[in-house]
């Protein structure tokens, strides 16, 4: 393992918080499932455990990330999800992928919001890639569908439904969602 990927893992064990990091570190080295990247993934502040998920032939690739309970990560057929460094994923949200689903580098997913890429999971129908740049915020209980691509610094309102392509640090709200900044 090279330095670059130890980094974040020796700045956890020098915090003030450092036997909750060292926890949260374990843990995420035990999430099951086949999944690579630079890790190290923390699993975050109680049960039940992520669920990792990259099916028969699909791929998961995470980051420094943080996951919080009841995530789910679940990848179909040929299926990628991508997630870059420094992002938080919190409670009972959902990340499905029967194509791509790639999360940039420090984003925040709030709690039950759902990315999606396929409109209908079983039957694989319309799954086009969804793309979210850096920094990108999505507020609780917000949906985005496959087809979106949203810029680096986007926020999402709670409640959003999101799909389509929406410039770098737009404000987006509504069913469907708009730019109202």
């Amino acid at each position: 393992m090279n330095s670059s990927r130890l980094l974040p893992l020796l700045r956890a064990l020098r915090s003030s918080e450092r036997s909750y990091s060292l926890l949260a570190y374990l843990f995420g080295a035990l999430l099951p499932g086949r999944r690579a990247g630079a890790g190290p993934v923390a699993w975050l502040r109680g049960w039940p455990m992520p669920d990792v998920r990259p099916g028969a032939a699909g791929r998961i690739e995470l980051g420094h990330v943080g996951l919080y309970p009841g995530v789910r990560l679940h990848c179909h057929g040929e299926g990628r999800i991508l997630i870059g460094d420094g992002t938080f994923i919190n409670r009972q949200s959902r990340v499905l992928a029967g194509r791509e689903v790639v999360l940039g580098q420090r984003c925040m997913i709030s709690w039950q919001s759902v990315i999606t890429d396929c409109l209908d999971i079983g039957g694989m129908a319309a799954c086009e890639p969804v793309v979210l740049e850096d920094e990108v915020w999505i507020g609780s209980r917000a949906m985005i569908l496959g087809g979106t691509r949203l810029g680096r610094g986007c926020i999402v309102a709670a409640g959003a439904v999101v799909q389509g392509t929406f410039a770098a640090g737009s404000i987006l709200a509504g069913k469907p969602a708009e730019a109202i900044g």
